[in-house]
């Protein structure tokens, strides 16, 4: 019989641990972020790069504002969040955001 046509035992046996092990591992986790029901995601472009300040002014927190940032871009000015419709348009109404 030719050698390296079939895996070995050791290797099926290391094999079906891993995959075992790897869904036990992801079967745990939690989605990273899970939007609640009435907010959307948008991508906010801005003129100025304190995206914190901006969110705190619609959301009412520093703390909050830092948590609704999903993702700040370096290539453009603006970063994408997660907002009510109504903070989407108080946001919107801000002069130094293009939306």
């Amino acid at each position: 019989m030719a050698q390296g046509k079939y895996f070995s035992s050791t290797t099926l046996t290391f094999l079906f641990l891993i995959s075992h092990f790897l869904f036990i591992i992801a079967s745990g986790l939690e989605p990273i972020v899970n939007p609640p029901v009435n907010k959307t995601s948008y991508i906010v472009f801005t003129k100025n790069h304190d995206y914190v300040k901006i969110l705190t002014s619609v959301l009412g927190s520093e703390e909050a504002a830092r948590q609704a940032i999903l993702y700040a871009y370096h290539e453009i000015v603006g970063f994408s969040t997660l907002l009510t419709r109504e903070e989407a348009s108080h946001l919107a109404d801000q002069e130094n955001n293009c939306q």
